[in-house]
């Protein structure tokens, strides 16, 4: 019940914000479109929690749902600061408003200047309320069709120094952050397994976030089991299976392995493939739930490196998995080559490639050096919500070069 009622707070004050910006919005036939778009909106996502996942919400329904909750959310941010300022700006007009004498017999107000070509401060500030809601709907229907619209196959060239010559060209396929759920289905997952198949990659690898619902897991496992790369599948935890139900997904993933399938799950462990007589360890790496210390963190990707890049050799080229991008630090330290992480989705909002929500953390989204140790973090491969502006989902065919 936590997303409607934030939702409902949320919508509660979109209307306030769009009350002090645009009150001729809220009249007559428009205000009972707004309220209406609202509750059906609160409804839709309602409906999975009090009926149950057996009910089946519309796919159409779904995306106006996300529609009409992010333009909610554009209004309140962007509309709240302009919705003070003007207020603010009438209060100010108010104050000055009372009639100065200039002498005995002459009475005269003071009127502000004006703002921009002749324009008042206050008429800038309407007309810019104005745009807010009709830039919302733009921009989240953008931002849903871009979510919406499937994965794009990225390629990117790693030059690493020092690449024994038998890995020079190695491939390897990544998918991340899938989160087969309300908004991804196992077909879509299938598809993105079948775009490392046609690419030929030499490794295919699951960075985390595979699954939100569990109901869904053997139709997810199956995906994953259509791996037909050389060395197979290699995966690793994400917070959501941490969050979705940990022990039924660890299980399914055994389960795969025993029955000779090609997927195998590293939890702080490592598995050693040879490849034109090189041998590569691929070290993966738990996620560390630390809630919100980050002295936890540390201490948790501390334990995490320390158990799973035990028994490393020195003829080994060590490829690190990690769904958190912060362990690169961790990984480079202790020998990794290349670190592949997800977690982050790109932020899902970039103008010209540069991520919207850049300061949220440390490493978001492309490459990254250390020395002669690289990182790369995926945009994601899916979603927990349709919206994306610059940062399509991505499944990453990653083509190892000696520098």
């Amino acid at each position: 019940m936590g997303r409607p009622l934030l939702l409902l707070l949320v919508y509660v004050g979109a209307w306030g914000v769009l009350r002090a910006l645009w009150p001729d919005l809220l009249r007559g036939w428009r205000r009972w479109v707004l309220l209406g778009g609202s509750v059906g909106s609160l409804v839709v996502w309602l409906v999975p929690l009090l009926a149950g996942p057996q009910v089946e919400v519309p796919a159409a329904l779904r995306m106006f749902t996300v529609g009409w909750s992010v333009s909610a959310i554009i209004v309140l941010l962007i509309g709240s600061p302009l919705a003070l300022l003007r207020k603010w700006v009438d209060r100010k007009n108010a104050v000055l408003a009372p009639s100065v004498p200039l002498d005995s017999d002459v009475i005269a107000p003071i009127t502000p200047p004006p703002a921009l070509g002749g324009m008042s401060r206050r008429t800038l500030l309407t007309h810019a309320g104005r745009a807010v809601p009709v830039f919302a709907a733009g921009t989240s229907t953008m931002g849903v069709a871009g979510g919406s619209s499937g994965f794009t196959v990225k390629s990117v060239e790693v030059r690493l120094p020092g690449l024994p010559p038998a890995l020079d060209g190695f491939r390897i396929g990544q998918i991340t952050d899938v989160h087969v759920g309300t908004f991804i289905d196992t077909q879509y997952l299938r598809d993105t397994v079948a775009a490392m198949n046609e690419a030929q990659v030499d490794l295919q690898v699951m960075t985390g976030d595979l699954i939100d619902d569990l109901d869904q897991l053997d139709g997810t496992m199956a995906a994953l089991e259509s791996c037909k790369a050389r060395h197979g599948m290699l995966a690793v935890l994400g917070n959501h299976e941490h969050w979705r139900g940990l022990d039924e997904v660890v299980r399914a993933y055994a389960q795969s392995q025993a029955r000779g399938g090609p997927v195998r799950l590293l939890v702080d462990s490592s598995h050693v493939i040879e490849h034109g007589g090189q041998r590569v360890r691929v070290v993966g790496v738990d996620y560390p739930m630390s809630g919100r210390s980050h002295r936890v963190k540390a201490e948790r990707m501390l334990q995490s490196a320390e158990k799973a890049f035990q028994g490393t050799s020195p003829d080994e080229v060590i490829l690190c998995l990690s769904h958190h991008p912060d362990f690169f630090n961790n990984a480079a330290e202790r020998g990794a080559r290349l670190t592949l992480a997800g977690h982050t989705h790109g932020g899902q909002v970039a103008f010209f490639g540069v991520p919207a929500f850049w300061f949220a953390f440390q490493y978001m989204l492309g490459r990254y050096r250390r020395g002669d140790h690289q990182l790369y973090v995926s945009g994601g491969t899916g979603h927990w919500l349709p919206f994306r502006l610059g940062v399509p989902p991505e499944v990453t065919v990653l083509t190892l070069r000696a520098a």
